[in-house]
């Protein structure tokens, strides 16, 4: 009677597992159909990314605007192509992998591929951010020095690399705030940043920038007598 007893609950206990294989099963399947359906989207998408990067020529405007220097000074090869197309496929990889978690069930996993989907706006919007800095520093240092160059006025190099480095760390700033790293510490850096420009400023101008400031006041003087 016993042996009877314990034969019953071994064929209960493996008739449930095959019936929640049973269950199982053409989920794995159809979870595995999505995710392959989705690298296939994801290098077809990616690739049209970066062809159509590489038409625009998107690298020669960068590198007329000097950002190039930036990368070639840290030893990095600049293919911002590369990077968006690459950036495209792995969002739409996390996505489709994120539908065969959900379809298997797999709640933790799903959340967390949901997490870093969320987080993928603000690489973006950080890079964009960090690319339009680096471009308006250069333009703005070319601005600064052909006006002081027309002006006559010594010190042109001194002002254009100032202004240069001031908005480039500030982009930065931003691009690391938008990326959620150290938010209070970067606002701090961000405050004591503007009082460090202040200062550094006033200073700078009156020590390495005197002769500017005379060759403006010389300038000003002479266009009011002229006058």
């Amino acid at each position: 009677m016993t042996s009877f007893s314990f034969l019953n609950s071994v064929n209960a206990a493996l008739f449930l597992v095959w019936q929640e294989v049973l269950i199982f099963a053409p989920l794995v399947i159809i979870g595995l159909l999505v995710f392959v359906l989705g690298l296939v989207v994801a290098k077809g998408l990616g690739g049209l990314v970066e062809k159509l990067l590489m038409v625009v020529k998107l690298d020669s405007f960068l590198s007329k605007t000097g950002v190039r220097t930036y990368f070639d000074k840290a030893g990095v090869q600049l293919n911002s192509a590369r990077f968006f197309g690459e950036l495209v496929r792995w969002f739409i990889i996390l996505a489709f992998l994120m539908a065969t978690t959900d379809i298997l069930r797999l709640d933790a996993v799903t959340q967390a591929i949901r997490d870093i989907l969320a987080y993928f706006p603000n690489v973006v919007v950080a890079t964009l951010v960090m690319v339009m800095t680096l471009v308006f520093a250069n333009f703005l240092q070319r601005v600064v020095k052909g006006a002081v160059a027309g002006a006559d006025i010594k010190g042109g190099s001194f002002v254009s690399t100032f202004v240069k480095w001031t908005v480039s760390i500030f982009g930065l700033l931003i691009a690391l705030h938008q990326l959620e790293i150290a938010v209070d510490i970067i606002n701090i850096l961000f405050t004591g940043l503007v009082a460090m420009m202040a200062i550094a400023g006033g200073v700078s101008f009156g020590l390495g920038g005197k002769d500017f400031a005379h060759d403006l006041v010389e300038k000003l003087r002479k266009d009011v007598e002229e006058r």
